[in-house]
């Protein structure tokens, strides 16, 4: 009997009009199962960000600028920068390139961190003070490791003109903050973010006879390298703390040009 059985078994699963009809009842039910899908996709809803007003280039987004509508899932899943969090929106700046339309959803290629608009950094000088620009490459940043909020010190390279064939090199201001890293398009390298290319500028506040001094140094084609030390210099640096630590080389500066104040 049990022969017989798998005699048969074998006859039916060798019969070509047997497979050919399994196979596409399982054709049938794949598109239908597919079907379903898109229908559940496009019919689901999903509650996203949207702004509540327009929003202007650069400015910060509140609480009160941002509502929830729900929209169809489809979209969502088939649209790569869509922003689908509320918490992603807060406190982020509006692209400094564009504004965001009232009743427009965010996309993240319209907003990014404050500390990412061009001159952000220049909020955070004190009063009376100038911004440096100091020249950079990859290699005098320690393969782009100095970031906004470090404290380095600045050394000097130059002849000394007050004895011949001799070079100087030593440590000139110490304990000036980082406000910004630029990179060669001009924007903003940031502490916690990507690198954005090469470094090259650091900028850094200074009272305007530091400012004098250091444009003074550019001038005479002084080289002058930014040295960064421990996270414990940082944590005890200040900007009351920048001071010229070298009376000698600020000397070879001020001996070959004279400012007229």
């Amino acid at each position: 009997m049990a022969a017989k059985n798998q005699s048969a078994v074998k006859r039916f699963v060798g019969n070509k009009n047997v497979v050919t009809i399994l196979g596409i009842a399982a054709s049938i039910a794949i598109l239908v199962l597919g079907y379903f899908i898109r229908v559940n996709n496009s019919v689901t809803t999903t509650s996203i960000p949207f702004a509540k007003k327009e929003l202007t280039a650069r400015s910060i987004i509140g609480d009160g600028d941002v509502g929830n509508v729900r929209i169809s899932q489809s979209y969502v899943t088939s649209t790569g920068n869509l922003i689908t969090s509320a918490e992603e929106v807060y406190g982020k700046a509006v692209a400094y390139y564009s504004n965001i339309p009232a009743g427009s959803l965010f996309y993240s290629s319209s907003i990014m961190d404050p500390e990412a608009l061009p001159n952000a950094s220049f909020k955070d000088i004190d009063k009376g003070n100038t911004i440096y620009s100091l020249k950079v490459n990859s290699d005098l940043t320690y393969s782009n490791s100095i970031r906004p909020g470090d404290y380095i010190d600045l050394y000097m390279s130059a002849k000394d003109p007050f004895s011949e064939n001799h070079i100087v090199f030593g440590c000139f201001i110490e304990s000036i903050r980082v406000l910004g890293v630029k990179n060669d398009f001009g924007a903003n390298i940031l502490k916690n973010g990507s690198n954005y290319g090469n470094p090259n500028q650091l900028l850094f506040s200074v009272n305007n006879e530091r400012f004098l001094l250091l444009k003074d140094a550019d001038i005479l084609g002084i080289d002058l390298v930014p040295v960064l030390h421990n996270a414990a210099y940082t944590e005890r640096g200040t900007d009351e703390s920048t001071r010229v630590s070298s009376s000698y080389l600020e000397s070879i500066i001020t001996s070959q040009i004279v400012n007229d104040i």
